[in-house]
């Protein structure tokens, strides 16, 4: 971590006895939301940003501020493992001795992730090449996530949770809702009694989150993810406090256009393959173009391939497979 990093941090209350803290991600514009729930003499934590030295000094300060000097952090809840949910977790816990949470398919993608990656760049190297990736673009594609590491230090979690728990943060009853699609493992928390919704990156205001089929995803990660989005519109949340943006109150509002998004890209890629037999690259170049920077094309591929596989599900376009790779026909 850079000793003159300087970032700035944001914490204000949003409910009685929450606070949000705003962290700033340093790859993107924006900022990752955190949550701090006031105890007696403890602070409980949702999701802690990244491992570097402004934003872990960041947490430290708003702990002591959202509950007094001296606060003990006494539990530490992750959405999902990635690095600006998840990065600052094993730090934290060292020094603090904080309880981590975290949904148990979050726990196996730890060490393959941030600790021993050559096996998995090994194998997205192996499926860009079944996805039709031209061999010059496999090494940059399948090495695009390496920086990550560097935003990461991780923790072995205490509790493994499955989904449905009711868990206990600063004296609020929460019930833990999984909710795969961005992340096998991804969970949002429901406050049973004032009906807020901790929504992570599951529901976003103002973006789609990303929802991608790679070797650690789940098979079917957009039909996950919207089935996940009627699951949460079900509790008939009050509020929506989401991992990046402002609250907000429409949830379904929200979902409606979600799934008016998703739908519009699947009718696009269908169309797109009529009468065609296509590889993923080229309907990801088909519907998003030639991008530029690497990270993009890996994510254009990566989410196509959400919406194809999820077009196959509903047997409106077939999958083929074979040892050459796998390709697509409408």
């Amino acid at each position: 971590m850079a000793a003159t990093e300087r970032a700035e941090a944001h914490l204000n209350e949003i409910a009685p006895g929450i606070h949000e803290l705003s962290l700033p991600i340093p790859w993107e514009e924006g900022a990752v939301n955190c949550f701090l729930f006031g105890g007696d003499g403890f602070v409980d934590l949702l999701d802690c940003g990244i491992q570097t030295d402004a934003s872990v000094a960041a947490v430290l300060a708003a702990i002591d501020e959202a509950g007094g000097p001296g606060t003990r952090l006494r539990r530490l809840v992750i959405t999902h493992i990635h690095p600006d949910h998840f990065g600052a977790a094993g730090f934290l816990k060292e020094r603090t001795g904080a309880e981590l949470y975290m949904h148990r398919l979050e726990v196996p993608m730890v060490n393959p992730r941030y600790l021993e990656l050559e096996q998995l760049v090994a194998e997205v190297g192996q499926h860009l090449r079944q996805n039709g990736v031209p061999e010059p673009e496999v090494s940059a594609l399948q090495n695009a996530s390496r920086a990550m590491r560097e935003f990461v230090r991780p923790g072995e979690p205490d509790v493994q949770l499955d989904g449905a728990e009711t868990i206990e943060l600063g004296g609020r009853r929460l019930r833990v809702e999984w909710t795969p699609g961005h992340s096998p493992g991804h969970i949002c928390l429901f406050d049973l009694e004032d009906h807020l919704l901790f929504a992570g990156d599951q529901l976003l205001p103002d973006i789609s989150t990303n929802i991608a089929l790679h070797p650690q995803s789940t098979p079917n990660p957009l039909g996950e993810f919207l089935e996940s989005l009627d699951r949460l519109l079900a509790l008939r949340p009050r509020l929506i406090m989401p991992a990046h943006g402002r609250p907000f109150e429409d949830g379904a509002g929200r979902v409606a256009r979600l799934k008016q998004h998703h739908q519009r890209r699947l009718d696009q890629i269908e169309a797109a393959l009529r009468g065609q037999e296509l590889t993923a690259w080229e309907v990801a170049i088909r519907i998003w173009g030639e991008r530029r920077e690497i990270w993009d094309k890996r994510m254009a591929l990566q989410e196509g391939l959400a919406h194809l596989q999820l077009l196959a599900v509903q047997q409106r376009v077939e999958k083929l497979a074979d040892g050459s790779g796998v390709r697509w026909r409408g």
